[in-house]
């Protein structure tokens, strides 16, 4: 896995939620963007395209293939803030954008 993949240390923010497959649905992580939106109603369509680029370039860092990374599989979930993911969260390099890790994904405790 490349260095520049950082666990987050950071202040809390709201964030909508992407809930992520790829590989099968063996690799499963949320991409966090960080909104001003109080419902995902209010978020703009363009964060939906930009989500799938960001998983992609998660699935990159950690060296597994991005080819079956789709919108269809990469959908809004909900409002959340990164304060209920404190330690677990990956930070994508040089942008305010963030991961949580799950099945298939390493940790940042484990770095």
């Amino acid at each position: 896995m490349e260095a520049q993949l950082k666990p987050y240390v950071g202040k809390a923010k709201n964030v909508v939620v992407y809930n992520t497959y790829a590989d099968g649905r063996r690799i499963h992580f949320d991409v966090f963007i960080p909104t001003d939106a109080e419902d995902v109603d209010e978020v703009p369509a363009e964060y939906d395209k930009k989500a799938v680029e960001y998983a992609k370039e998660f699935l990159r860092l950690i060296g597994k293939p991005d080819s079956d990374v789709q919108v269809n599989i990469c959908y809004r979930c909900h409002i959340d803030n990164t304060d209920f993911y404190t330690g677990e969260l990956w930070q994508l390099p040089g942008k305010d954008i963030y991961i949580w890790p799950m099945e298939g994904c390493p940790k940042p405790q484990q770095q």
